[in-house]
């Protein structure tokens, strides 16, 4: 063979070979032939085709975080167990807040003059932190004390969520804020 033809032929290969690696390299890339459907994704008619940019809906709930997670009437530091209901999906300050416990009290710590007050049952609250607490020591160690919260809104009275605490007891003077799944 020539030096001619040597120089052809490995120009051609070498043609060839890049020809096919474009074509895997366009197969992998996703852009091999036109298809018959649109390709274009589809955009849900509350977003904005312009921005690209859809709204993200939160379901609306409510979930109940204490402190402290022992809890004692002997204590000297807090009136009780702190409860904050902590939101999502809808504005707390459009909310109505209603607690219950199947024992013990709720009580407000705040103005004026920071006096500490009774809530009957149930309490209703704005979003503001409120405290559980109780006087007598049960006679009784084996029920929990469950306490439920339901977040409503004001205007409408639609439920957006509800929620439940328990309470453990250790001897009868202390509670314990249990975590789901504890016994």
């Amino acid at each position: 063979m020539s030096d001619r033809n040597q120089i052809q032929s490995t120009l051609t290969i070498a043609f060839l070979s890049a020809l096919i690696i474009l074509t895997v390299l366009l197969m992998l890339a996703g852009c091999s032939a036109p298809s018959d459907k649109n390709t274009s994704p589809e955009i849900p008619p509350t977003c904005s085709a312009d921005t690209g940019v859809c709204p993200v809906t939160i379901p609306p709930s409510v979930r109940i975080e204490a402190t402290p997670h022992r809890y004692s009437p002997s204590m000297s530091s807090t009136p009780g167990i702190r409860l904050m209901p902590n939101t999502s999906g809808f504005n707390p300050a459009d909310a109505e807040f209603a607690w219950n416990a199947s024992y013990g009290e709720f009580l407000s710590w705040g103005t004026p003059n920071n006096t500490i007050s009774s809530l009957p049952q149930p309490a209703i609250s704005h979003g503001e932190t409120i405290y559980w607490s109780f006087t007598d020591p049960v006679s009784s160690t084996r029920d929990p004390v469950i306490i439920s919260v339901t977040a409503r809104n004001k205007s409408s009275g639609r439920v957006w969520g509800s929620s439940e605490l328990t309470l453990g007891w250790e001897g009868n003077f202390t509670v314990i804020v249990q975590e789901p799944g504890d016994s």
